[in-house]
């Protein structure tokens, strides 16, 4: 497979890795995002492991990790007992609702910080905890909303 990929694709990949590795997950997952996003059909983990010049070892800690996120997904054939990987049509939709998530975990955890004694006796700090609270509310509707319409053009 190595030997179809073109340089610039190559080098189109290893900027996928890059910006994972930027984003907390490991430059070896975002190579296999950006291998299978410029790829057709679905692949094996020894194709993804021979194409990107990497372990098996490593292709199959970053498979499970990337098939729990949903960037990735099974792909079975009918009568070939090898399991290959796709790239999530889904793939930007979990990475949305992910950051949801993560926004919804800060107001908690804004709120409980607004709640210490100290941070409300402080104006400073008191306006700096609900202006922080209030832009995760926003981010929050605002993911909500993209969502909501994404769905809709479904």
């Amino acid at each position: 497979m190595n030997d179809k990929l073109s340089p610039e694709l190559l080098t189109y990949i290893e900027e996928i890795g890059l910006h994972h590795e930027s984003q907390g997950i490991s430059r070896i997952a975002g190579r296999i995002l950006g291998l299978l996003m410029v790829t057709e059909g679905a692949l094996s983990a020894e194709q993804i492991a021979s194409s990107l010049q990497v372990s098996l070892g490593s292709v199959s800690t970053n498979i499970r990790l990337l098939l729990q996120t949903g960037h990735v997904e099974k792909k079975s054939v009918t009568g070939d007992r090898v399991t290959y990987y796709i790239f999530s049509p889904n793939a930007l939709e979990k990475e949305v609702l992910s950051t949801l998530k993560r926004a919804a975990s800060l107001q908690t955890i804004l709120e409980k910080g607004a709640q210490i004694e100290s941070v409300k006796e402080s104006g400073v700090l008191s306006k700096r905890f609900e202006s922080m609270k209030e832009r995760a509310v926003h981010l929050e509707g605002y993911l909500e909303k993209l969502l909501a319409q994404w769905r809709s053009q479904s």
